[in-house]
């Protein structure tokens, strides 16, 4: 605990030179640097609105795998940032150690321990765990102005809307009609995303129909529901979409002998498509969100 709190004194008076603006966020307003160098991330969308300006972190929180920081950012921030642990239970200590002047924290995940990051360094707070695709296209524009590149981040953001319009558009007579589930599926559970999660309402945006009824998007358990096999059934996803970790064992594995799963529309018509998990629902970020829009339109060029 002292440890903590030298790093903390330390990191706080290097914080504290150069305010400039105040911003605004979830929760409330900070004085920000006006060009902060060392910034410190707390999930991996943040990764990615930083990588859209050119921006590279000082610190991230990797769940201590780093492999789950997709190459399409690597190629742009390199892989010279330091681990500061989980997206869940960040290191404060490390966090301090870096003394950053800058952290972009998770409102779901990071509401308890914002005074302690504000006590770091100015600490900025969006909603990425619970956010859909269009509040990352917003939230991306805040955190442009947050780091102080703002013209930078207007403009990839009309460059991003394009690609993923033409992408759209490509694939529109494809997946008119078509109703799509995504599912992050290992050897534990299944876990259904809903229309109002990130990549709910990405397949929305590329014209897919919804398989599931829309319910709350309150929390966190309204957009992810862990569903057994009769569920699955029940729900029958005519195009159903699975986020795996390669090399792990995962359910639908074991389910290829059971009848309720052979009798998903889905699994009989052979629009089951397997992808990352980590880039899907993991990283929710522009960058991301593009490489899973050539994700999709593959699915949707191969649909049967």
């Amino acid at each position: 605990m002292r440890t903590i709190l030298c790093a903390l004194a330390i990191a706080s008076l290097t914080a504290t030179a150069g305010f400039a603006r105040e911003v605004t966020h979830a929760l409330g307003t900070t004085e920000v640097p006006d060009a902060p160098t060392r910034v410190v991330v707390l999930e991996f969308s943040f990764v990615d609105a930083l990588a859209a300006v050119d921006l590279a972190p000082v610190g991230i929180a990797d769940d201590n795998k780093r492999e789950r920081i997709q190459p399409v950012l690597t190629a742009v921030i390199g892989d010279d940032w330091t681990s500061v642990g989980t997206r869940k239970t960040p290191s404060l200590e490390v966090i301090a150690s870096l003394q950053p002047d800058l952290i972009i924290a998770d409102k779901t995940r990071h509401e308890a321990i914002y005074d302690t990051l504000g006590q770091i360094a100015p600490t900025v707070v969006y909603d990425s765990l619970t956010g859909d695709y269009p509040a990352v296209l917003e939230e991306a524009a805040r955190i442009g102005e947050a780091v102080g590149r703002s013209g930078e981040m207007t403009e990839f953001l009309e460059q991003h809307r394009q690609r993923m319009a033409a992408i759209r558009d490509e694939i529109a007579d494809r997946v008119a009609g078509r109703e799509a589930q995504f599912a992050v599926i290992n050897g534990n559970g299944l876990w259904l995303h809903s229309p109002q999660s990130y990549v709910g309402s990405l397949l929305d945006y590329f014209g897919f129909a919804p398989a599931m009824t829309a319910t709350g998007a309150d929390s966190y358990g309204d957009l992810y529901q862990q569903v057994t096999l009769e569920q699955v059934s029940e729900l029958d996803p005519g195009v159903m979409i699975l986020g795996k970790t390669e090399g792990e064992h995962t359910l639908d594995q074991d389910w290829q002998a059971e009848a309720l799963w052979q009798e998903i529309e889905a699994v009989r018509s052979g629009n089951v498509f397997d992808v990352s998990s980590d880039l899907w629902s993991r990283s929710r970020g522009m960058l991301t969100a593009e490489a899973t829009a050539k994700d999709i339109r593959e699915i949707a060029q191969t649909l049967k």
